[in-house]
């Protein structure tokens, strides 16, 4: 074979190689990441209230472990481990503060400021750490339940802080991502509505 048409034919394969190296960056063999959203638990306002609205200050931190996306396990073993490819919509935390924040207003009882306005007079702070956001495994590595808790307190002005303490356990029926998050929201849904009656 000539020169030239050595040249020629790898003229014509370089294109094919090139496109073929750039289809990788829009293809993988790699499972996608599924993102899963919880819903705020809504309390329709109470017709006619008139009592006083409460500029409350929220935040949340959580214990070692809990400040990530990651849909978290805890093995019966107590090693903390993961669901493959999939994610929540942000960090725990952040997470169960945007939840807590939105049912808080659906009341029509509070209105939310930021925590450096929790100090001025009349202001409230609701100060919470998401101690358990996982699923439950049993023996045999298969999800038994859903475990949310939180710990703290809430404070108006200079009054005595008010313990804050909720937890919750939901069963899970099978081993299915839609089934595993409905629990996380049922166990949401029950820790935040307790911490509304709580203050």
């Amino acid at each position: 074979m000539s020169i030239p048409r050595i040249f020629l034919v790898f003229c014509l394969a370089l294109p094919v190689l090139v496109l073929n190296a750039c289809s990788g960056l829009t293809k993988s063999d790699k499972p996608a990441i599924s993102k899963w959203w919880l819903e705020p638990y809504t309390i329709n306002a109470q017709e006619g209230y008139s009592g006083p609205v409460l500029p409350v200050a929220v935040s949340i931190s959580s214990v070692p472990g809990l400040d990530t996306d990651r849909i978290l396990t805890l093995s019966a073993d107590a090693e903390l481990g993961q669901y493959a490819a999939t994610r929540w919509v942000d960090h725990a935390p952040d997470l169960f503060a945007s939840l807590l924040e939105r049912s808080m207003r659906s009341t029509g009882r509070f209105v939310m400021v930021s925590e450096g306005a929790a100090t001025r007079p009349g202001n409230c702070h609701l100060d919470l750490e998401l101690q358990e956001f996982f699923a439950g495994l049993d023996a045999a590595g298969n999800t038994s339940d859903v475990r949310v808790a939180v710990y703290g307190r809430f404070q108006c002005d200079n009054d005595e802080p008010v313990l804050v303490q909720s937890a919750s356990s939901v069963a899970v029926t099978e081993e299915r991502m839609k089934t595993i998050v409905a629990a996380f929201q049922k166990s949401v849904d029950h820790v935040v509505q307790d911490i509304i009656d709580k203050i």
